[in-house]
């Protein structure tokens, strides 16, 4: 039946859906238990997040919906399962059954006793606020009680089906970072084949004033400390940011040293005044070890977050104690664990624009395997420096 709005005319319900379908929304399943203990859900696309304080979230139900009625009369608790990229079955599953919708799908309960899917990316706990008419639907709002985050990609629909989106091209959109990420968008190529060629995830590091910006992203590496680095920012400071140093000029070195200086003791601030010229001999920057790079990453997400634990000088001091796992100047061990591998990317005038971190695996590598990654990296950097010359 055609919608008629005052000063349109008449709007076509197909088009109305072709027009809305441009814009992809994420797929949850909304499940609660029924009186008899059975798992009952709906599928969902109007998932929405409304509120920090308090913590809300809604959805909006078509009122017709048999899924809908019984949901509303199991009670007031409900869960969202947000869908994972591969659970397209899961969201058919339970979109086409009439009854017994979760035979073969796996769940658990909730702190609220509510079904938890199995493989979800992520689950709201909820109970319902208010309940709110909308035309042919209903706007669900609920108070959070308690949510986590699971691991994978979320499912979408768009274009009246379904897909995924892999986060290939994140991007930080901070307005001091438009240069670079101008030059970035050109090297993207570069940087994807590089990350599906090891498996892993390459980050582009560039310079504003005096912090180090993870502005674009390509690919996944498992030892990942967040969702995702995007957008953070860390200090320009001893031990990171190296290829900067190692391409400034005097002033830029004594910067690169001068933040951190008080939290290391004279023998690193010795070694560290050589790294420079180090790294700019070898052509790369590397890191070695994951216990003590995974926590320095862990409190830099949490000082990002604004968690209220740590503080400027607590990123100082984790910086200071892995100091040591960064550019040694000895010859590699035999197996090494390889964090990172970070090589600059060269304006025409050997500016360097920004950096290219590639990211290690978690098992130990032998310095041959490392000195693959070193050239591959290598290559990739110079690649981007010449499709952004």
């Amino acid at each position: 039946m055609p919608l008629t709005v005052q000063g349109s005319g008449v709007i076509d319900p197909t088009h109305f859906r072709r027009v809305m379908g441009q814009y992809p929304t994420g797929v949850v399943v909304v499940t609660a238990l029924d009186a008899a203990g059975t798992a009952i859900g709906m599928v969902v696309g109007s998932f929405t997040s409304v509120s920090l304080d308090p913590p809300l979230v809604a959805f909006l139900p078509d009122k017709g919906s048999s899924s809908w009625r019984a949901l509303r009369e199991s009670g007031d608790r409900f869960c969202v399962n947000v869908l994972a990229a591969a659970q397209e079955d899961v969201c058919r599953a339970v979109a086409t059954r009439k009854t017994d919708k979760f035979h073969d799908i796996g769940w658990r309960p909730s702190p609220a006793g509510n079904p938890i899917i199995d493989g979800a990316v992520a689950w709201v706990d909820c109970v319902t606020e208010r309940v709110h008419d909308a035309g042919d639907h209903d706007i669900v709002v609920g108070r959070v009680l308690d949510l986590q985050l699971g691991d994978g990609e979320p499912l979408l629909f768009y274009r009246g089906g379904y897909g995924s989106f892999m986060p290939h091209s994140l991007a930080a959109g901070d307005a001091d970072l438009l240069d670079q990420l101008r030059l970035i968008d050109l090297a993207r190529p570069h940087m994807e084949r590089l990350a599906e060629r090891f498996g892993t995830e390459v980050t582009a590091i560039a310079l504003v004033r005096d912090e180090l910006v993870l502005a674009a992203a390509a690919g996944r590496t498992e030892l990942a400390g967040s969702p995702t680095r995007v957008g953070q920012r860390l200090p320009f400071a001893a031990p990171l940011g190296s290829c900067y140093a190692a391409h400034g000029d005097d002033a830029l070195r004594e910067r690169w040293l001068a933040t951190i200086a008080e939290q290391l003791t004279a023998e690193q601030l010795e070694r560290l005044r050589g790294v420079p010229d180090l790294v700019r001999s070898r052509g790369y920057a590397i890191a070695l070890g994951h216990s003590e790079l995974s926590n320095l990453e862990r409190v830099s997400t949490l000082l990002h977050e604004r968690a209220p634990e740590v503080s400027p000088g607590t990123l100082r001091e984790a910086m200071a104690r892995v100091a040591d796992g960064y550019n040694p100047a000895d010859p590699l061990a035999p197996d090494v664990e390889l964090r990172s591998l970070s090589a600059p990317v060269l304006t025409a005038d050997g500016a360097v624009a920004f950096t290219l971190t590639l990211w290690g695996p978690s098992e130990s590598l032998t310095p041959a395997e490392v000195g693959r990654y070193a050239d591959a990296l290598l290559a990739a950097a110079a690649d981007a420096g010449r499709a952004i010359a």
